[in-house]
């Protein structure tokens, strides 16, 4: 009956002002949000839900059965984006992955922007300064694997000062390493280690060195000009 109450309580704070929905998500749900970060009109439903300073949330977002979402100091998720994960409570899904972390977190000063989807049965983490840009791009934490029969849940990690461009996919398990970018219609498929790298293609690898000198990754604010 709680989790039917709680539904009819998200859908109905979506409408509602950015600051009544502050006052709901702090004093019932115990969110942690700064008086500075303001909620568009989104459906959030997280067991935990952290807003730093200045932290945004845009419109017709849904975060849904998540354990933890969480945006960084000035950190943005724009419009039209998807979390979403199968709640931990279902235990009967993910038994080859029972250390699985359902949770979203945008780090300081990074930017989410419109119309990308992500899939949370584990953890995905942008890091700070980062940018998931463009349209249309998927991560996926969880997969089936065939010689067990089971499904498989791992982490996704975007590394700081990262750009993800348009229409990327990324899969469980990979990282793009700090300071790096990932070219529009890649697949990320494994964790890499290398910084300064434009890696691109499907799947992914390294293709040329970036300059550690450039703008974007000595930015003191997120914001890209």
């Amino acid at each position: 009956m709680k989790k039917y109450l709680d539904l009819i309580v998200m859908l109905t704070l979506v409408p509602m002002p950015s600051a009544f929905k502050k006052y709901i998500y702090r004093n019932f749900y115990g969110a942690e949000i700064d008086d500075t970060a303001k909620i568009g009109l989104s459906y959030l439903h997280a067991k935990k839900i952290i807003l730093g300073a200045g932290a945004r949330v845009g419109h017709f977002n849904i975060i849904r059965n998540l354990e933890v979402f969480e945006i960084g100091e000035m950190g943005r998720l724009g419009s039209f984006n998807q979390a979403s994960a199968v709640p931990l409570s279902k235990s009967n899904f993910f038994k080859a992955s029972p250390s699985r972390n359902p949770s979203f977190k945008i780090g300081r000063h990074a930017s989410v922007v419109s119309n990308h989807y992500f899939d949370c049965n584990d953890a995905i983490e942008i890091g700070d300064f980062s940018t998931v840009a463009g349209r249309g791009s998927t991560f996926f934490t969880h997969g089936i694997d065939i010689e067990t029969n089971t499904q498989v849940a791992a982490p996704i990690k975007i590394g700081k000062y990262c750009i993800v461009s348009a229409r990327c996919t990324v899969v469980k398990g990979a990282v793009l390493p700090d300071n790096s970018a990932l070219g529009a219609a890649s697949m990320l498929h494994k964790p890499y280690t290398e910084t300064h790298r434009l890696y691109s293609g499907v799947p992914a690898v390294a293709i040329k060195s970036l300059d550690p000198e450039s703008k974007y990754f000595h930015r003191a604010n997120g914001f890209v000009d």
